[in-house]
């Protein structure tokens, strides 16, 4: 007798690669909503003496932060604000709904772009991430920062993150062990003429399979100085920089700094106000 078959034995093994979602795997990798609250939160209540509770995450992608925001406070709103529908899609089915009625009804995705007027009105207005890297033209920044302007209420704050130094103007790839998988961020073809680059996030596996690219962009390396002047120009008054530093536990610390020696890689905090 001839041994059976089953349709088991007959369907293709699937790599660790072609069975991850891209999205959960940026989330682990990338996203760090806890820290970046605890941040917003410390700076808000130091500056204005009160809690903020509505927030503003522009290119917020998946929402996590969002959705981390309304999960910390019952008193807490979150207007998450994203170009792709695909994601935000995503986002309401991993993020929003897995949080519960209470937390989602708090938090509201908007399909849209952020260089177009906008209704909404938040304490605290955030791009993270580096996201408005993807704006790159100095026209575009401008408009972008005074539209975050206007979303924001008597009080209220504009938060960004800024990364640079020396490998930041250059070509180069990062990796990071996440785990179960690897985190690669590869920097081609930066040109110093217009500081723009051709960047991507991949993955690894421990079988050796790749997720390559998970995410590509265009973006430009925006410098410090140049963002400050945009903010200015888009009439915030005061700008203020907190540099990254590790602490000796290894936790990450931001303290305000005037001026700072160069480095390889830095990164920052910018607080705008009004």
């Amino acid at each position: 007798m001839a041994p059976r078959s089953t349709a088991a034995s007959k369907l293709p093994v699937l790599t660790l690669a072609e069975r991850a979602d891209r999205h959960e795997l940026y989330q682990l990798a990338v996203n760090a909503p806890e820290d970046n609250i605890d941040f917003i939160q410390e700076i808000y209540r130091g500056m204005r003496g009160r809690a903020p509770r509505t927030l503003k995450e522009d290119f917020c992608g998946t929402a996590l932060m969002a959705v981390a925001w309304a999960k910390r406070s019952p008193l807490n709103r979150a207007i998450g604000v994203d170009f792709d529908a695909p994601t935000l899609e995503w986002g309401k089915r991993h993020n929003v709904s897995p949080a519960g009625p209470a937390v989602a009804r708090r938090v509201e995705l908007v399909q849209g772009d952020v260089l177009e007027d906008s209704p909404h009105r938040a304490d605290v207005v955030a791009a993270l991430n580096f996201s408005y890297y993807l704006l790159t033209t100095r026209r575009q920044l401008v408009a972008y920062f005074a539209n975050a302007l206007r979303c924001l209420r008597p009080g209220g704050l504009f938060v960004l993150d800024c990364i640079g130094g020396t490998e930041a103007v250059a070509d180069f790839e990062e990796e990071r062990d996440c785990g179960d998988f690897s985190y690669i961020w590869a920097q081609r073809s930066f040109n110093p003429l217009d500081h723009s680059s051709e960047c991507s996030i991949s993955f690894a596996f421990p079988d050796g399979s790749r997720l390559e690219p998970a995410f590509a962009y265009r973006w430009r390396m925006w410098t410090m100085p140049e963002i400050r002047d945009c903010l200015e120009e888009a009439g915030f008054s005061q700008v203020r920089i907190f540099w990254e530093y590790t602490a000796e536990n290894g936790d990450a610390e931001y303290v305000e700094v005037a001026t700072e020696q160069n480095q390889e890689i830095w990164l920052t905090y910018l607080v705008a106000s009004p």
